[in-house]
């Protein structure tokens, strides 16, 4: 196993034993509240850096679905929680719940024990750029691919896409947009009844085309109100 940035031995202790009926001395629930606090923020920063071009509530489903209940389940391998609390508790039954308890309790313990830049070095442990990464294609999924598109081209291009109108068809009531979206000599175009849909389409599809397999294949989600078109796009691919 490896170490833990956690050197007070009583405060690790702590943070890995199991609340019991009738049982004396210190659990990780006290801890489990602080370490919520400190994971609830790293993980903030970690999503608001890594995503430049998401919004409020974009940050905020990313955040909840790194630091949610199942995921620390699934995270807290990589700490081999399990094999510690087994250790700590031997013959205690414990439910799977506790091993998310205890990741968050270890947060507590890593922010009391050696400040920020402890609590950052359990949160690298933990965590791995393959799964902000897959925070990303979620976002592409989510109904966002503009967002999503110029969060892409600030971390690996250090540029913006640019959006261009190419035209526009149809009477007043029933327009028709084709916009064209640009990055890194790539371009491809898309499709919608309102230029802000047919830009999402432009961007949903350039992503696409910029990491095959990993951008979002869902559409864009309707404007408000809008009517649904009955003739799709045509190929550009």
């Amino acid at each position: 196993m490896r170490p833990l940035p956690v050197r007070d031995p009583e405060l690790l202790r702590t943070a890995l034993t199991v609340p019991r009926a009738n049982a004396q001395g210190p659990d990780y629930q006290r801890l489990e509240y602080l370490g919520d606090a400190v994971l609830q923020l790293l993980a903030s920063d970690a999503v608001y850096r890594r995503f430049p071009g998401a919004g409020e509530g974009e940050l905020s489903e990313m955040r909840c679905r790194l630091v949610s209940g199942k995921a620390l389940q699934g995270y807290s391998e990589r700490l081999a929680v399990a094999e510690r609390l087994a250790a700590q508790n031997p013959g205690v039954p414990w439910p799977p719940k506790a091993l998310a308890d205890a990741t968050e309790a270890l947060f507590g313990a890593a922010w009391l024990d050696g400040g920020l830049p402890a609590a950052q070095a359990l949160f690298d442990a933990l965590y791995a750029e393959a799964d902000l990464l897959k925070l990303g294609q979620a976002t592409h999924a989510s109904g966002n691919p503009k967002g999503a598109l110029l969060e892409y081209a600030q971390r690996v291009h250090h540029a913006e896409p640019a959006y261009a109108l190419l035209e526009r068809e149809g009477p007043d009531h029933a327009p028709r947009f084709r916009c064209a979206a640009s990055l890194a000599g790539q371009t491809a175009e898309g499709e919608g009844p309102t230029r802000r849909t047919a830009e999402a389409e432009a961007a949903r599809r350039l992503l696409q085309r910029l990491l095959p397999g990993a951008a979002g294949a869902n559409p864009p989600r309707p404007e408000p109100g809008a009517r649904p078109d009955a003739t799709p796009p045509r190929s550009l691919f």
